[in-house]
């Protein structure tokens, strides 16, 4: 009768796949990642925008200050010098309007939109007193014909929309703003005619930016103006501007922003490879960051109070592309950058048109998204090859941090350089988990081998015992033999 111990019952439990199944399916959640990323617009993924906007703003190159570009802002200091609120009356807008045409400046791009016309109650009264001293015959004497061009004078200096129209066409390229209609932007009522001028020759239905109507600045002054440009913004769901929209696609159409239109009115002659670099990203390309008050100064009331041939003033205008807008408190748009927090919009608008003109745009989408779920596809595909080969669990981890400096550099270098945000995170999400994988495999194997020795341990004393037996009974044996001679 065998008296060895039986062996340890094994319990058939559920098989696991594999460890090479384990590790294809944690790569394939890192491609699909990159996939997702893809399919919803590029780089940032939802799971990357922190880690984008530290980079894009830390690490990345500013933008450097452009020479040829200024800001005329209405500021605080500008309201309190001109006792005024905000929106400004039309007299002081034409003022203003004079006297940047004195400057002679290369091109005037406002953000503000004159959507609504002046008052015009006392315009309209007046204007019946003068049809009606006209009818009474008045006017043919020398006292009432007087009396008549007095009046009309006067009505031409209080009508504000035909004096800022004059003002606007004396100017040298002034852009108005104007404004897609979409659920975010405040209610303005559309243009009637439904156009700002001539369509841009872009794919409208791929832009990024899609609404059904325009506004605009009323009919006098869009006529007296060169053109006019959108002011939308593209703000992601966490409240952060990555975006600028350089086009927006109404009803079929696609209008230029405020910075394209911008652009275009200064260098008509590259009109055709602003238009390819504006469509770029579905019209809304990543943008680069400036430095922190990168972008010239002037306020309003500067302007309007200094002597028109004042040096300084010269300097700071002529020649130069002046950018208008609000900045004053609690007045301009609270935009958040990635890193920056209330930026006015008109900053915006001014670093998208230096970004676009010099071609310094980073893009996401179409090809680039195409080579990021590659890349990613290459980076997970080389780990699970080296972690077959590799021996060790300190080998694999020396692997997976290699990989992992090598796709983060590559990943810094892309957008850097040529400008290309590719996905991150993905590579790493899948690198992580086939890293899992191969650590929990490789401690169950180690597990299977010492549950192998410790049973070969039991039956081998075992073993040694039972021939040891007849060895004691011959030496017991010659003992006795020895103790009876």
């Amino acid at each position: 009768m065998d008296s060895s111990p039986a062996e340890p019952h094994r319990r058939d439990g559920p098989r696991l796949p594999s460890p090479a199944v384990l590790r294809v399916l944690g790569a394939c959640v890192g491609i699909a990642l990159a996939g997702v990323t893809a399919a919803t617009g590029g780089a940032p993924g939802f799971l990357e925008r922190s880690l984008y906007d530290k980079a894009v703003s830390r690490l990345l190159p500013a933008v450097p200050p452009s020479a040829d570009l200024v800001l005329v802002e209405v500021d605080d200091r500008a309201l309190a010098t001109l006792g005024e609120r905000w929106p400004l009356s039309r007299t002081t807008w034409a003022r203003a309007f004079h006297a940047l045409a004195a400057q002679r400046p290369a091109a005037v791009a406002m953000d503000v939109v004159f959507d609504q016309p002046g008052p015009r109650d006392a315009l309209e009264l007046g204007e019946d007193i003068l049809e009606a001293l006209r009818r009474s015959g008045l006017t043919e004497q020398p006292a009432g014909e007087a009396l008549a061009a007095d009046l009309e004078a006067r009505l031409h200096a209080r009508d504000g929309d035909a004096r800022l129209a004059e003002a606007i066409s004396e100017g040298h390229g002034v852009v108005l703003g104007a404004a897609a209609l979409t659920n975010d932007v405040p209610v303005m009522a559309p243009l009637e005619d439904g156009a700002l001028g001539t369509p841009l020759a872009l794919p409208a239905q791929s832009l990024r930016l899609q609404a059904q109507e325009v506004a605009g600045s009323i009919a006098p002054l869009r006529m007296a103006a060169r053109g006019s440009g959108t002011l939308n913004m593209l703000v992601d769901g966490d409240g952060v501007i990555r975006r600028y929209p350089y086009a927006v696609g109404v009803s079929g159409q696609a209008w230029p922003s405020l910075a394209l239109a911008t652009a275009l009115h200064l260098t008509p002659e590259r009109a055709e490879p602003l238009r390819e670099l504006a469509a770029l990203d579905h019209g809304a390309p990543l943008m680069r960051l400036p430095a922190p008050n990168w972008l010239p100064r002037v306020s309003l009331a500067d302007l309007l109070h200094a002597d028109p041939r004042s040096v300084g003033l010269d300097l700071a205008l002529r020649g130069k592309t002046v950018f208008v807008g609000v900045t004053a408190t609690g007045l301009h748009g609270q935009s958040t950058l990635p890193g920056q927090v209330a930026v006015p919009g008109v900053e915006i608008h001014a670093f998208a048109m230096d970004n676009l003109r010099s071609g310094r745009l980073m893009r996401s989408s179409g090809l680039v998204a195409l080579l990021g779920v590659l890349e990613t596809a290459a980076v997970l595909v080389a780990f699970a090859w080296l972690c077959r080969r590799a021996r060790t669990s300190g080998a694999v981890l020396r692997w997976a941090v290699t990989l992992a400096v090598l796709h983060t550099a590559l990943v810094a270098w892309l957008a850097s350089d040529p400008g290309w945000v590719i996905p991150l995170v993905p590579s790493w999400v899948g690198l992580m988990l086939m890293l899992v994988v191969d650590a929990a495999s490789r401690a169950q194997e180690v597990g299977r081998q010492r549950g192998a020795l410790r049973r070969l341990f039991i039956r081998y004393p075992q073993a040694s015992v039972e021939p040891a037996a007849p060895r004691q009974d011959a030496q017991r044996a010659r003992a006795d033999a020895m103790h009876q001679d």
